[in-house]
C-alpha cells in the first residue's frame, strides 16, 4: 500500500472514530482517532518525501546537488 492510499485510509478511520467521540460519547474512539491522527502524520512525512523525489526525477537532477534550503539561508546571512 503506497503512503497516499495509506493517509487516505488513515483519515477514513479518522473520521469514523471522530464521528463516534462527538457524536454518541464513545471514549474508546477518542484514543483510535487519536491514532489514526499520529498515522497521517507519519505518511504525510513519507508522502512529502515521495512527492520530492519524484519531482527532482523528473526534472533530472539528483537528490544532494547544491546547498539546502537551510544552507543556503545561513550562507546568505553570514554575507
Amino acid at each position: 500500500m503506497s503512503h497516499h492510499d495509506k493517509l487516505i485510509a488513515a483519515f477514513e478511520v479518522y473520521q469514523s472514530e471522530n464521528e463516534k467521540f462527538h457524536g454518541k460519547g464513545v471514549k474508546a474512539s477518542a484514543a483510535r482517532a487519536r491514532k489514526a491522527l499520529q498515522e497521517i502524520a507519519g505518511s504525510c512525512k513519507e508522502r512529502r518525501k515521495e512527492i520530492t523525489a519524484e519531482k527532482e526525477a523528473l526534472e533530472g537532477k539528483p537528490k544532494g546537488d547544491g546547498m539546502s534550503q537551510d544552507a543556503a539561508r545561513h550562507a546568505h546571512i553570514r554575507k
